[in-house]
């Protein structure tokens, strides 16, 4: 009965070691952070960040601009393909699906993981967030930065007004 357990505890002690000794997946999480705009041309400190409002996470929920806390209710990830809320799980979404459309106010929505939604599509370049398959960038509606303002999409402007000014801050 000795050399049955010994020859056991060998294997178990082998594989623990083998198991231990493998390398490890390396999925790259989220990098979840800040989206801020400037308060003015150039005066990035304070900014505001792309808030939910009323801190509600629920679907439909239209996104604001309010000064930065660092809360997680402030906090998006944008993973290369969608800007996805920490707080939520949910991503930026035009209302009704406008992702071409003047004036479409962004809110709160469900991910769609497929890759067919073009409306969570959005892509940040050094100083914009803009859609993928339209010239639209994140814009404070009506120019303002303002607690409570709006965020809206609009067509991307050449000059890069402030209100289109955007970025991750981590």
């Amino acid at each position: 009965m000795r050399k049955p357990m010994a020859f056991l505890s060998a294997v178990f002690l082998a594989v623990g070691f083998h198991a231990a000794m493998a390398p490890q997946a390396s999925a790259a999480g989220p990098n979840w952070g800040e989206l801020i705009t400037p308060v003015g041309p150039g005066t990035w400190y304070p900014a505001k960040c792309a808030t939910p409002k009323g801190n509600s996470t629920a679907n439909g929920t239209i996104i604001t601009l309010w000064t930065c806390t660092g809360d997680e209710l402030q906090k998006w990830d944008h993973d290369g393909y969608q800007m996805v809320h920490k707080a939520s799980g949910k991503c930026l979404t035009p209302q009704g699906d406008g992702y071409n459309v003047n004036g479409a106010v962004l809110t709160l929505w469900p991910c769609d993981d497929s890759g067919n939604n073009r409306s969570q599509q959005f892509w940040s370049s050094d100083w914009s967030i803009k859609t993928n398959y339209s010239d639209k960038c994140l814009t404070n509606k009506g120019g303002s930065s303002g607690n409570g303002t709006y965020l809206t999409l609009w067509t991307c402007a050449s000059d890069f007004p402030p209100e289109q000014h955007w970025q991750m801050r981590y």
